[in-house]
């Protein structure tokens, strides 16, 4: 595709209008570009060069950046292209440049990146200090040379005698935390506290969850492309920052931002891969197209990203919980272990709002979480700022369904028992209002509670008779999650989540809403607000998203698309416009902002943290083939509160997809489907709220959980495997029956008649 020859461009504004994909442009003498990557993990670099370079290629590192060679995001200091210490194996250090794809893998190999390393007599003392160490005898002061040659085997590679001085003492650096304490863990210690909480009537369960689903990439791979033009520099990127961006290549290549284009294209998957990763690498292959003066594209091979470009960050929950014998969580104690890789500027709010949400909407008076991010030699993270709590509603939620399974109490009691009301203190005030009657709603249509009686029986029966589950009927379980979505999240020390948006009316009549594009689902709801207040037709609203240089959004687009909160705004503004219409020229504008009372301390960290909040009750049935440890989903019922709702067959349409797209991430090379899916929405007078992100707060815990119970046995991980099946179909078939396994489940006769009954009737209709 041929770039733009145009050479009157209007320096002064930006458009945040999102078009086709960067893979999509190249002109004939576009120039491919790679990067070359830190071999190892650690050691500090003293050069990087490469021989015979051949004509029209180029090689470029940080000591070739005009300006600045990092950039400082949220007080974090961050190598546009890595020198002086590697951070982790695989980080870029430099861009090849040219025509020839093939020629460019091979001067990857000719690449030479020397290191400083320590002397072979400090490497032996290393080793030798080492082993003296594991004899751990205190008396012993000099080393026994005896075992000499067992002593020199040990001898490091060059990867590990390279100087770590720096690096290693950064490797489990802690670089965010947040402690929360209440009831009894806020006045004595933990130990005192669990002697002084734990009776033997309790049911307690222990148990460390991980969850990592990462979406696909099915269109085109990270990359960018960038040309320049008339000192007009212009890049196509998929970044979802372009304020960020443009400041980034302006202080690096010392350019006026008036001068340079962010075209931003499409994200190729489900969701975001990350705001300032991929921001990072439009800017190094800008550096390049500037440098080399033409055309360059650079898209990342199918490895490198899966390797190198992480969507989040990877986090793993360790519950301890006490249920009382009358179904009260009585305390839950919380261990968050986070692995931001060897970056994340955004550490302590991603630390933060995971604390938050792994207490989803329960309470309990004994509450003591610890959860701490620390670096680590993986690639850096980013953040997803959509999504980034989905894995603590999985944790929090197939914790409830093990307390269920050690206890009398249906998971849906457990819930409904410990659900937030304002009566309860409780540091955090989710706002959520309709919880009892969207998930009882979700139990009837799906039949639950008699379903997991059933399928629990048929567990319990065969634990008992000791059947063998590879030669048993198709085993079946049913699961049941709940979860919240927000939009706005008021303890962030970064991202402005408050929104602006400027309305406008011409004079002939059209209706200019200056915003971020959204789906054209959102744009007609938009539309149809401005044009029944101004009384004008809908194809006369139109969605401007450019702006002006200096009025660029801060933070992250995708923060700006709340479907509930802008609508609110441009009802503002047009009722503001219709006012002074008839008694003023036009054009006029208006430019209003959402006044919301922040209800969130972030001193005490207490309160509402968020705007709206929207509510999901999901279940769902699976059966297991216990021959080929094939999973098949037999159905989905979810119930939805998201307040008001503008267009209820486009909500459903949404709802759906997203359906299809995380059931597609829930087993590692397998297929998942599911025909047979129940959408509700219960009509409350809550205001609107966001319903994406809903099913991947809430599917994959209900996966889990279902399968779990057809397992017999406790799934702790997701994505899934068949030899993970397997292995745990194993171990519950070794494992020793107690007593406590083989008593009848309690099965309350009449509840499941009456289930039966309501199963007939059929519940709220869609």
């Amino acid at each position: 595709m041929p770039r733009n020859k145009k050479s009157n461009f209007d320096k002064s504004v930006r458009s945040l209008e999102t078009e086709g994909f960067y893979s999509d442009y190249q002109t004939e003498d576009t120039l491919h570009a790679v990067l070359i990557r830190s071999p190892v993990s650690v050691g500090k670099i003293k050069k990087i060069s490469i021989t015979d370079l051949p004509d029209g290629y180029s090689f470029f590192t940080a000591e070739d950046i005009p300006g600045s060679k990092t950039i400082k995001i949220n007080d974090t200091e961050i190598s546009i292209f890595g020198f002086d210490n590697v951070s982790y194996s695989g980080e870029p250090l430099g861009i090849i440049t040219g025509p020839d794809e093939a020629v460019l893998q091979e001067l990857q190999e000719k690449v030479s990146i020397d290191f400083y390393v320590q002397s072979l007599e400090t490497a032996l003392e290393n080793v030798i200090k080492k082993q003296t160490k594991k004899k751990n005898t205190e008396n012993e002061k000099n080393p026994d040379f005896s075992n000499l040659v067992e002593t020199l085997n040990e001898m490091p590679s060059l990867d590990t005698v390279i100087d770590k001085t720096h690096i290693e003492s950064n490797v489990e650096e802690i670089v965010a935390i947040r402690i929360i304490k209440t009831g009894l863990y806020s006045e004595l210690s933990e130990t005192e506290a669990d002697e002084k909480l734990f009776s033997e009537k309790d049911t307690i369960s222990t148990n460390t969850w991980s969850y990592s689903l990462n979406a696909p990439t099915w269109m085109e791979t990270a990359g960018a492309y960038s040309y320049l033009e008339n000192d007009i520099l212009h890049v196509y990127a998929p970044s979802r920052w372009t304020s960020m961006l443009m400041n980034m290549i302006s202080n690096t290549l010392q350019i006026p931002i008036e001068n340079i284009f962010i075209h931003k294209t499409n994200i190729p998957s489900m969701s975001s891969k990350g705001l300032w990763r991929s921001n990072i690498l439009a800017a190094q292959i800008a550096i390049a197209a500037y440098l080399t003066k033409k055309p360059v594209k650079l898209e990342f091979s199918q490895h490198e990203q899966n390797k190198y470009i992480c969507p989040g960050v990877k986090a793993d929950f360790t519950f301890t919980t006490i249920l009382s014998e009358d179904g009260i969580i009585k305390s839950n104690k919380l261990d968050i272990n986070i692995d931001i890789g060897s970056s994340n500027p955004f550490a302590q709010e991603i630390t933060d709002r995971l604390a938050i949400a792994s207490c989803n909407y329960y309470t309990t008076e004994n509450l003591y979480i610890s959860a701490k991010a620390h670096k680590s030699k993986n690639p850096p993270t980013s953040i997803n700022a959509k999504s980034v709590c989905s894995q603590a509603f999985f944790a929090i939620e197939n914790q409830i369904h093990s307390l269920s399974q050690n206890s009398i109490f249906y998971p849906s009691e457990i819930r409904q028992l410990n659900a937030y009301t304002e009566k309860k203190d409780f540091p955090f005030h989710i706002n959520i209002q309709e919880s009892e009657q969207v998930t009882n709603n979700t139990l009837k249509i799906s039949d639950f509670n008699r379903k997991y009686v059933c399928f629990d029986m048929d567990v319990k029966r065969r634990i008992e008779q000791k059947s063998n589950p590879f030669f048993a009927l198709p085993l079946r379980g049913i699961g049941l999650a709940t979860a919240y979505n927000n939009s706005g999240y008021y303890g962030s020390s970064y991202f402005s989540y408050n929104q602006k948006v400027k309305v406008t009316l011409t004079t002939d009549n059209k209706v200019l809403i200056n915003t971020v594009t959204p789906s054209a689902e959102i744009q007609d709801i938009w539309k149809n607000t401005a044009a029944e207040i101004l009384e004008l037709d809908k194809e006369n609203i139109f969605i401007d998203p450019v702006y002006k240089i200096d009025e660029l959004p801060d933070s992250p687009e995708e923060l700006s698309s709340s479907i509930s909160n802008i609508n609110e705004i441009v009802k503002k503004c047009c009722t503001d416009i219709q006012k002074r219409r008839f008694h003023e020229p036009l054009p006029l504008e208006s430019q209003k902002s959402l006044t919301i009372k922040k209800e969130w301390d972030k001193e005490t960290f207490t309160g509402n943290p968020f705007g709206t909040t929207s509510f999901a009750a999901l279940a769902l049935e699976v059966e297991l083939d216990p021959y080929t440890f094939n999973a098949t989903i037999k159905g989905i019922w979810v119930t939805i509160d998201c307040g008001e709702i503008f267009d209820e067959i486009a909500a459903r349409r949404k709802i759906r997809l997203e359906i299809q797209q995380v059931i597609s991430l829930l087993v590692h090379e397998g297929t998942l489907s599911c025909n047979n899916i129940t959408i509700n929405f219960v009509n409350s007078g809550n205001k609107s709220g966001q319903i994406g992100e809903l099913i991947q707060n809430t599917l994959p815990a209900a996966f889990s959980t279902a399968l779990s119970q057809a397992l017999a046995t406790q799934m702790t991980e997701l994505p899934c495997t068949e030899s993970q099946i397997y292995k745990l179909i194993k171990e519950r078939e070794n494992k020793k029956v107690s007593k406590t396994e083989t008593e009848d489940y309690p099965v309350d006769v009449e509840l499941i008649e009456n289930k039966e009954t309501e199963q007939k009737n059929g519940g709220i209709q869609e």
